[in-house]
């Protein structure tokens, strides 16, 4: 293209020069020239404007496409998850249904009271979300709304769920630290504590409220932003 132009530019000048040919006849000449370059050089800036257009959009699509995957990932980790924050209720519901004879029972017979320590960490796939936001990519989706909804999911929803499972546990290993705290106590004596019950019981709440911000905050937004992301790829 850059030879092109050169080539109707030196065709411009030369004409400029030529002594055989009227001011009409030049002035006629130059602009030909003028308009091919003008077309050629904006014909070039649209191309290039496309293929780095299309360029983008390619990249879109694949990002979309691992997100997918991502996505899909993360709502069977969070299904897996559920199912430990349940098991875990089920375990201390246990505890606190024990009555002070079975307690006596359990410590005379030499078995211990089995307390369920399940530590809850991160289950959200970010690298392909925080790879594209950082390199300034996430502009090129050209979708407004799903852009919106998975900047949402990532910055609001992961960020919330990551927030509450800190939150359990901390209070988790906080009453393990009172077990410990209270380790020459019996089991029956401190599972029997008034105190130590109710700090049992807001576990479970803890647990339950994070099965409902899976439930119903980030599951439902996953699953939408997956339909949303297949619409786009296959249209």
């Amino acid at each position: 293209m850059q030879e092109e132009i050169l080539k109707h530019t030196k065709k411009a000048y030369k004409e400029l020069k030529n002594k055989k040919h009227s001011f009409g006849e030049k002035t006629k000449e130059i602009i030909i020239e003028i308009f091919i370059i003008v077309f050629a050089i904006s014909l070039s800036i649209w191309l290039h404007s496309w293929s780095e257009h299309r360029h983008q959009q390619e990249e879109v699509s694949v990002f979309l496409s691992n997100l997918k995957n991502d996505l899909k990932q993360d709502i069977k980790n969070i299904d897996k998850e559920k199912k430990e924050y349940e098991k875990s209720n089920t375990g201390y519901q246990k505890i606190l249904d024990l009555t002070p004879h079975q307690l006596d029972s359990i410590a005379r017979s030499g078995n211990e009271i089995n307390f369920p320590i399940y530590s809850h960490g991160p289950k959200n796939i970010i690298g392909n979300f925080e790879g594209f936001k950082s390199s300034g990519k996430i502009g090129y989706i050209e979708n407004e709304e799903i852009k919106q909804k998975i900047l949402n999911y990532y910055e609001r929803q992961v960020a919330a769920i990551n927030e509450v499972d800190k939150m359990y546990n901390e209070y988790l290993f906080k009453c393990f630290d009172k077990m410990i705290e209270n380790a020459d106590k019996s089991e029956a004596k401190l599972y029997s504590d008034a105190k130590f019950k109710k700090t049992i019981y807001f576990l479970i709440m803890l647990g339950k409220n994070n099965i409902r911000v899976y439930d119903k905050n980030v599951k439902p937004e996953a699953n939408e932003l997956i339909k949303e992301i297949e619409k786009t790829l296959n249209k």
